[in-house]
This record gives C-alpha cells, structure tokens and sequence, in this order.
C-alpha cells in the first residue's frame, strides 16, 4: 500500500524513519479528497502499528542492563538447596564467641596499653618536657633544682586531673631525678619516654608514668567487677578491693579459693624499668 506525504510526515515524527524514507514524491500537493483522508488514516495506523514493532522500539522500552542487575538476576535463580548450604558454610566459618571472662581479659589489657601509650600520656609527657624550669636546671647541671621541680610537679593542684605517679631523668646509667607521688610510685605501669635537649645539647631521657600498679588494679574491677591480682618480678603484689587471698595461681584454669571456685586467666605487661609483671583475673564461677 502507497503512503501519501501527510502519513510520511506522522511516521517521521514519531521517529520511524525506516519506513517514511519511502514515503512522499515530487508532485504537487492538492487537498485530499474524503476517500483519500481515509486512505491516508489507515495507512498512518498501519505505520504507527509497524514503528511500534522494529528491534530498535523493543529494546528502548526495556531498563539498560547492568551488572547490579544481572548479580540480582544471578542471585535470584540460585536453588533453595544452593542456598542454604552457602547459608551453612558461613555458619561453620563463624568465629566461636569469647567467654565472659575472656571479655574482661581484652578490656584488661586495653585498659593497660592505654594507660601506658595513651593521649593522656603523651599530653603529659609533652607537657612536663617543656617545663623551662626543669630543662635550665638540667643545662646547668643543677641535680638538686631538677629534683625539686620534679617534686613540684607532683605535688601542684593541677596534677590532681594529670595524675602523674613518677617522674625520672636518666642519663645513660645515672639516675639524675627520681621522684614519685607516694609510696605507691615506687610501683608503677611502663613509662612513656622523651629525649630532653636545650640549645641542640642532649640532656637525658625523660621518663613519666600516669598510673601506679595498685591505681591500675582498681579501674580494672571497677570496669569489669573481676577480681583482680598483679605480681612483679621484684616479689610486690597488688591485689583489687575485695578479692580473697591468693597463694600460687595457675596461668589459667579453675582454682578453688577459701571454698569458693574461680576461673582464672592471666597476661603479661611490663612495669617500670621493664619490669615484668603477671596480671591474673579472677570470675566468680
């Protein structure tokens, strides 16, 4: 069937040019008359109908392909059985969960190395570093005056909130200041270290501990509610409020204590001057 130009122009502006290529040619145009308007109709439904149909109409009316797409279509037509054994493989590689007391193990040491390496020490021992007193003293070789200044620096008001234990200043083999908060500062966590220098001239290491070994005891049943006992290799014992009286303990284990039955865990650190120390916890079991 012949198309007039009027159905050519519909066709393509539809967009089908395959078909309206053909279309039109180089007589004049005339008003159609009623049986060509209606010739005309049918042959625009028709084109309409054919524009509809190509590859190319198909394939815009479909949503582009992606690889989100096809991963979602992979998925969705996996067997129930495919499923469930995938299901039941990461079951099996699943980590088993940690015990209670094993819990309180890791807040332990997280406690230890943040006391030991924490930003509140390394403000302090920034802080304590630059104190001009300290260092011209130092420069002047004035043991005496460190000391004091060292001593001052424990007993201020604000060292109330810095709760620095001890203070040292070793050159090499010497110890040329030591000072410690109270009795308790003799027994304290791992310092952090800082090499003092004025005018390029090296004037010793530093050392500042935040935490004495009885202080560290108590946040650590305060945090957890275990009991807890440190052992120094210097034979000096610090044990939490509470906690019933302990002889040898086990690395770890269940130990019975005064009829009571405990399970037991224990880790490693070092205290000052690298001195080993033995942290046990203790759970009520």
């Amino acid at each position: 069937m012949a198309v007039s130009g009027e159905t050519a122009g519909y066709a393509s502006a539809l967009g089908c040019e395959g078909q309206a290529e053909h279309a039109g040619g180089s007589e004049p145009r005339r008003a159609p008359r009623a049986g060509a308007l209606l010739v005309a109709v049918a042959a625009f439904v028709f084109a309409l109908a054919a524009c509809g149909s190509t590859p190319s109409a198909r394939t815009s009316a479909q949503p582009p392909i992606s690889s989100a797409n096809l991963s979602s279509a992979h998925t969705s037509t996996q067997s129930p059985s495919s499923s469930s054994a995938a299901t039941a493989g990461v079951a099996v590689r699943a980590r088993p969960r940690r015990s209670r007391i094993d819990r309180i193990v890791g807040v332990a040491k997280s406690s230890y190395h943040s006391e030991t390496g924490g930003r509140v020490l390394r403000q302090q021992l920034s802080r304590i570093a630059g104190d001009r007193v300290l260092l011209n003293a130092l420069s002047r070789g004035d043991v005496a005056g460190a000391q004091a200044e060292a001593d001052a620096q424990l007993t201020s008001p604000g060292n109330h909130f810095a709760h620095v234990t001890r203070i040292s200043v070793v050159r090499g083999s010497r110890v040329l200041v030591n000072a410690t908060v109270n009795s308790d500062g003799v027994f304290v966590v791992a310092p952090g270290s800082r090499v003092l220098r004025s005018r390029g001239r090296g004037l010793g290491t530093l050392l500042v501990s935040i935490q004495d070994v009885t202080g560290y005891v108590k946040v650590v049943h305060d945090l957890t509610g275990a009991d807890v006992v440190a052992r120094g290799a210097s034979g000096r014992v610090r044990i939490s409020r509470g906690a019933p009286p302990v002889g040898r303990l086990p690395r770890s284990g269940r130990v019975t204590i005064a009829g009571r039955r405990y399970d037991v865990r224990s880790f490693r650190e070092l205290g000052w001057g690298n001195e080993p120390l033995t942290i046990w916890i203790l759970l009520k079991a």
